[in-house]
């Protein structure tokens, strides 16, 4: 049964008041020597002289082969909607005529048949063919240009190697994408952010996913125009309202490492406490040369990668590729010794919350205090406390059996010992003597002096006196070494 464009004259007051309307002239220009030839499906044949159409300067062809075109005004609308096609049919519509007469390189009558007869075909169930005379003569031949429309049309539906998947980047990675199918020279990319070299797409750094969009070139930026007049041929000026394109996913990958810095808590009765520390600084450095996805290098060996400082305990890198990397504390808070080189690898074994645990020890010394009677006997049992810059005591111990007592892991910072008690027989050495710690080791020898025998005789009591402050019956010797 033939194809009917049927306008959707129910419809037109409520499509025009949508559509903006306008009146153009059509002109009609006839090409010498061309006429085509229309077969109904009944048999009967019809034999019109054809032209060239243009309406408001614009090219259009015919969309129904068995009515003729009239001089005078025509009603343009934008776009097919008003023909009651399928939308695969005006694909196709606007297709041949994209690719017909107009395209770069088509300027010759055979396209513009060619063309011609393909939306005829499509249209109607109307045989059409082209002579050079009204009285029949030679047949133009038009099936080389009616294959090579068709064949750029389905050149344009092929889309470059790379869309039918998510391309996976680094953070800070530059795109540079091969099209394998060879056809992205046909495409406009519309963000700025990526730009066409030649079958390459590529980039500036990438630090988040994005959407890369194509579109097909277009010859103009003209658009599908309707024209029609009562009676008469409906015509159309043909562009790709939908035209060819594609959506190319960019996904940033990498594994980021979460660094949870820890401090020795400074409690040296209750043994080791740890803390979270704020405001300790590291450097993340490639271990070797960390390579992309396509094959360049983002990070050569010995590069930094990033600069990390801990807020409340934690700091996180960036995505980082995978490859070989260290991490280097280099700064640490007051106090505590800085930790070791860390080194380690990101590859696809690695869980997405890898947290690196960095334990940092107070910087500390040890404290030793030997105490002897005056003849050089070992003295136990004596008690010593141990007090902070502040006089607050921190610990107290007796000497054992070896005359000894040795405070390990002490912070380092200022310090106060005092004897708070002495064994029978031996005077009580009650003034507080400070010390320093410094990553060393502090030895203090103590030497006691026995007390005399009571007496009330107050010349002797004084003389006992006097023998203390000269250090006679006692001194203190202090040495210090290096602290391992």
């Amino acid at each position: 049964m033939k194809k009917m464009i049927i306008l959707l004259l129910g419809l037109m007051g409520s499509l025009f008041s949508l559509s903006k309307v306008e009146a153009v002239l059509l002109e009609e220009q006839f090409i010498n020597g061309v006429y085509y030839v229309e077969t109904a499906p009944d048999g009967s044949v019809h034999i019109e002289k054809q032209a060239f159409f243009y309406l408001d300067g614009k090219f259009a062809y015919c969309l129904e082969p068995e009515v003729s075109a009239k001089a005078g005004e025509y009603e343009m609308i934008n776009g097919l909607d008003s023909l009651l096609f399928s939308e695969e049919e005006k694909e196709k519509i606007e297709e041949y005529g994209y690719y017909g007469y107009e395209y770069p390189g088509h300027q010759r009558i055979e396209y513009y048949l060619a063309a011609q007869e393909l939306i005829w075909e499509l249209v109607s169930d109307y045989e059409i063919t082209w002579v050079n005379a009204r009285s029949g003569g030679s047949e133009i031949v038009i099936e080389n240009e009616k294959n090579e429309i068709l064949s750029l049309i389905e050149e344009s539906k092929k889309l470059p190697s790379f869309v039918s998947s998510t391309i996976k980047v680094y953070e800070g990675e530059k795109l540079f994408l091969e099209d394998r199918n060879g056809v992205l020279n046909h495409f406009d990319i519309l963000e700025s952010f990526f730009k066409i070299d030649g079958n390459y797409i590529t980039s500036n750094e990438i630090w988040e996913d994005r959407v890369l969009t194509g579109v097909i070139k277009p010859y103009d930026y003209n658009r599908t125009l309707l024209y029609r007049r009562e009676n008469a041929q409906t015509l159309a000026t043909l562009r790709l309202t939908k035209p060819v394109s594609f959506e190319m996913k960019i996904e940033v990958e990498g594994i980021p490492i979460t660094i949870h810095k820890l401090g020795e808590k400074n409690n040296i009765n209750n043994g080791i406490e740890w803390i979270e520390q704020s405001g300790v600084e590291f450097e993340l450095y490639a271990e070797e040369d960390i390579i992309g996805h396509f094959g360049n290098i983002i990070y050569q060996k010995g590069a930094l990668v990033e600069v990390l400082t801990t807020k409340d305990g934690y700091a996180k890198t960036k995505k980082l590729p995978y490859g070989k990397y260290y991490l280097i504390e280099t700064h640490s808070l007051d106090g505590y010794d800085s930790s070791e080189v860390i080194h380690f690898e990101i590859n696809n074994t690695v869980e997405k919350d890898f947290i690196i645990e960095v334990k940092n020890q107070l910087s500390t010394g040890k404290i030793k205090i030997i105490k002897r009677g005056a003849d050089g006997s070992l003295l136990s049992g004596v008690i010593f406390g141990l007090y902070n810059a502040n006089g607050d005591k921190i610990d107290e111990r007796s000497t054992d059996e070896n005359g000894e007592i040795v405070w390990e892991r002490i912070p380092n910072g200022e310090y106060q010992i005092k004897e708070l008690k002495t064994v029978e027989g031996y005077m009580l050495d009650d003034v507080p003597e400070s010390v320093k710690v410094a990553s060393n080791e502090i030895v203090i020898e103590k030497i006691n002096i026995k007390v005399l025998p009571d007496t009330n005789n107050d010349e002797i009591a004084h003389i006992q006196i006097v023998i203390g402050f000269l250090g006679i019956g006692w001194y203190s010797k202090c040495s210090k070494k290096l602290f391992h």
